[in-house]
């Protein structure tokens, strides 16, 4: 291991004892250990990895694929099995809601707790206080046992300690799924901000999106083994593929997207929002919900932003069948587009549609300026209905020419048997 890397793994993995029951633990330990009850899980296995400074590193992959036992491992909650890892500076994670509290000590007194606990003094401690209560917004409550707060603000508590504790590596484990869209804002924010201090950031989430915006490499883990390392766009493109594999088609399943709950109840706050979408012929005020391929449709999407300035936004567009596989999509911050006012409407032309016959549900995305942080997910009234008066197959049109030429085939590169 050498000291040009912040974090490094070489063959870590991670075993558990698996007792059929509590007897075979009583004479495991009768007879010393001579008597083995037990089986081994293997939760993870042979992992290798090495992260400069500045590095954000993505996990993904199924439940039970590992993630959470090597973030474990890493942070330092558990010993691995086999092999070893070094971290370089101080480390600060937020593993699960709630972990590394003590539910009957108030809000304060945890911060002073688990500040201790991650190498701050006394006095660094007194010195953050007023600047982690800030950021958790609890208030009042900060005075009050921890056991009386809710999942979120609990999240709250637990971000506003780790990122105070200003660390080299910050660990993250599905902390976004929890928590009203503002905070989760104040989060992504954050983290940003430690990317351009060149602090090192190990990301999980089963948002393929939130890794691949927020992270440079992943890692898929799939049953405790790497499956793939490498570009975060990539590994998740492959284990994206993977899924699609696993998933049958169910024509039960509508593909419904529900608005953001925390918006209407925000909407008085001046957030971000998207008033209405449709679709109409290109260059016509025709609505229309039928097409043919090759016809030529735009989407045209209301918004409204109060404050600009203090809450920048991108819209992406997508369109998913109703398995939910997403067939295409286009976005303001993939394509370099600046807004500007507090009002528009936003015009993405789609000429020559190159999309076969299905059913297609269009869902728009109101993300913040960085384009990861969704404000809203608006769905079209209706789903897009496309026909195809021609024999091709797939999802898209392809654009090709058939052609012959009178040419000799390659040599071969090898012999026959």
């Amino acid at each position: 291991m050498t000291t040009e890397y912040a974090l490094e793994a070489e063959g870590l993995g991670k075993a558990y004892r698996m007792y059929p029951g509590p007897l075979q633990r009583v004479l495991e330990g009768i007879t010393f250990g001579r008597h083995k009850g037990y089986s081994e899980f293997w939760a993870l296995k042979d992992t290798n990895f090495r992260l400069k400074p500045g590095s954000s590193f993505g996990l993904c992959g199924a439940n039970g694929a590992g993630k959470s036992t090597l973030l474990k491992i890493l942070s330092g909650t558990t010993a691995p099995s086999v092999g070893r890892y070094r971290a370089r500076g101080r480390v600060a994670s937020l593993l699960e809601l709630g972990a590394g509290f003590h539910m009957e000590f108030t809000g304060r007194a945890n911060i002073v707790m688990n500040g201790t606990m991650m190498g701050l003094t006394r006095e660094e401690i007194s010195r953050k206080m007023d600047s982690i209560i800030d950021f958790a917004e609890l208030g009042d409550y900060i005075d009050e046992p921890v056991r009386t707060y809710s999942s979120g603000m609990g999240l709250r508590l637990g971000f506003a300690v780790a990122v105070a504790v200003d660390p080299e590596i910050l660990i993250i484990d599905e902390v976004f799924a929890v928590g009203d869209m503002y905070f989760q804002k104040k989060c992504v924010d954050k983290i940003y901000e430690f990317k351009k201090r060149g602090k090192t950031i190990l990301f999980c989430s089963h948002s393929l999106y939130d890794v691949r915006q927020l992270c440079d490499q992943a890692i898929w883990l799939d049953h405790g083994e790497c499956r793939a390392i490498g570009d975060s766009v990539e590994v998740t493109n492959e284990y994206s593929a993977f899924q699609r594999h696993h998933i049958s088609e169910d024509d039960s399943v509508v593909g419904h997207i529900e608005e953001a709950p925390e918006l209407a109840t925000r909407a008085g706050e001046d957030l971000p929002h998207i008033v209405d979408a449709r679709i109409y012929r290109m260059g016509t005020d025709e609505e229309c919900y039928q097409v043919t391929t090759g016809d030529s449709i735009e989407v045209r999407v209301w918004w409204e932003n109060p404050h600009p300035e203090e809450t920048p936004i991108q819209i992406g567009v997508a369109f998913m069948r109703q398995d939910m596989t997403t067939c295409g999509g286009v976005g303001t911050h993939l394509s370099g587009y600046e807004f500007s006012g507090e009002r528009g409407c936003l015009v993405v032309r789609l000429p020559n549609l190159q999309l076969l016959s299905g059913q297609f549900l269009i869902p728009v995305v109101l993300f913040d300026g960085e384009g990861v942080h969704k404000y809203q997910e608006y769905v079209l009234p209706e789903n897009l209905v496309v026909r195809t008066k021609t024999r091709d197959i797939g999802l898209f049109r392809l654009t090709h020419e058939w052609t012959e030429y009178e040419l000799a085939p390659p040599e071969s590169g090898g012999q026959e048997a």
